[in-house]
């Protein structure tokens, strides 16, 4: 019998537009998608892509525009490819969508992007339709397709008690999304004080940066933190800068000075902490999207590096957040990325989807963390 392999690389592909509500679902969706999945196939890596169906549900109310029905059409088409291609499918939900209205081509999207704060009601109507809608869609051609993990829109899950009411009732399982030292305060969103970094638990449904003392419904599995170097951190950002010059532009109505000031500087995460004093001033998770191939390369050697180090426990989940909307001008450097982790790693990792791992922490609890356990 061969030995199952310690780690279990998740990437989870936040498919959506921009948070403001400006891209087309055909440039931002469609498109890198298909990209990524082809890539994906090349190397037998899985890929969970999460669905933001709250744009979808508003996208809905207003067919009677041309280029928004087509667009709906695109993503309907598009989440039912995934599946035929035997991609996972799963839910994500930007809040910010709630109550949008249409005029003049543009969205206009309210200013709280985290679910968490919004009112009960609109939680549960907003979790509640976007299930129904997401299975309806795929159960016409895959009857046994059903919810079971969910990512929230901007990482914003607190407060955490009504939320995970509404997960139980609805069957669902697994929530990514927190990351030690995460805190934007316009968002009432603090992760400084997770009690745990690198592992699934079990949270405390009255607050999820703890770990509850006895096995729960629902299991969080965080982002695991990665603090580049300085010399890392520099390039990064070396990168980040030049790219605006060296890299093509994307279509010029994305930043056309025709679009509304309104849109343009809705940013309601622009005080989400980024650096912090010391050597490793900047703390973030493994991601791909808009990275050069060595920062990824040297991301995932560094957080591979330290989960090692936490003994006594296998099938160790490496959850990597993916941007598929950021993808434009990387796609070498994505490839490269899968490639090199498939290769350098394939005695220790394997790639698999969220609806996989959900089954195998159901199977195995011991594999999730409970409170007051020795670590």
């Amino acid at each position: 019998m061969t030995t199952k392999k310690k780690f279990v690389v998740l990437i989870e592909d936040d498919w959506e537009i921009m948070g403001n509500g400006l891209g087309n679902v055909a440039d931002l969706q469609y498109l890198p998608a298909l990209a990524l999945m082809n890539i994906a196939d090349r190397y037998n890596a899985k890929v969970t892509f999460m669905v933001d169906v709250a744009h979808q549900l508003v996208l809905n109310q207003h067919l009677s525009h041309p280029d928004v029905r087509i667009q709906k059409t695109i993503w309907d088409e598009t989440v039912l490819l995934m599946k035929e291609r035997g991609f996972d499918v799963q839910l994500h939900l930007h809040c910010q969508w709630i109550g949008a209205s249409f005029e003049a081509g543009h969205f206009f999207l309210g200013n709280n992007w985290n679910v968490g704060r919004c009112d009960p009601a609109d939680q549960q109507r907003l979790i509640s339709d976007s299930i129904d809608y997401l299975q309806s869609l795929l159960r016409t051609r895959f009857p046994e397709y059903s919810v079971c993990a969910f990512k929230a829109g901007s990482w914003g899950l607190q407060p955490s008690t009504n939320l995970m009411s509404e997960f139980r009732k609805h069957n669902i399982r697994v929530v990514m999304g927190p990351r030690i030292g995460m805190k934007c305060p316009a968002q009432s969103l603090d992760y400084t004080q997770m009690e745990e970094a690198y592992r699934p638990y079990y949270p405390n449904p009255d607050d999820i940066t703890k770990v509850s003392t006895k096995q729960e419904d629902v299991v969080i599995i965080p982002l695991q933190p990665y603090d580049p170097d300085l010399f890392t951190l520099s390039k990064y950002i070396y990168d980040r800068t030049m790219a605006k010059y060296r890299y093509k532009k994307r279509f010029p109505f994305y930043h056309s000075t025709s679009i509304p000031q309104k849109i343009r500087k809705l940013n309601p995460l622009k005080d989400k902490n980024l650096f912090r004093l010391g050597m490793r001033p900047y703390r973030t998770h493994l991601k791909i999207g808009n990275c050069t191939l060595p920062y990824l390369k040297k991301s995932f050697d560094t957080v591979i590096q330290t989960l090692r180090d936490i003994d006594g426990v296998g099938r160790l989940p490496i959850l990597i957040e993916s941007h598929t909307k950021n993808f434009h001008n990387h796609y070498d450097d994505i490839e490269g990325f899968i490639a090199y982790i498939a290769e350098k790693y394939e005695s220790e990792v394997e790639f698999s989807d969220v609806t996989s791992y959900c089954r195998e922490l159901h199977d195995d609890p011991s594999m999730v963390r409970v409170g007051n356990e020795d670590r």
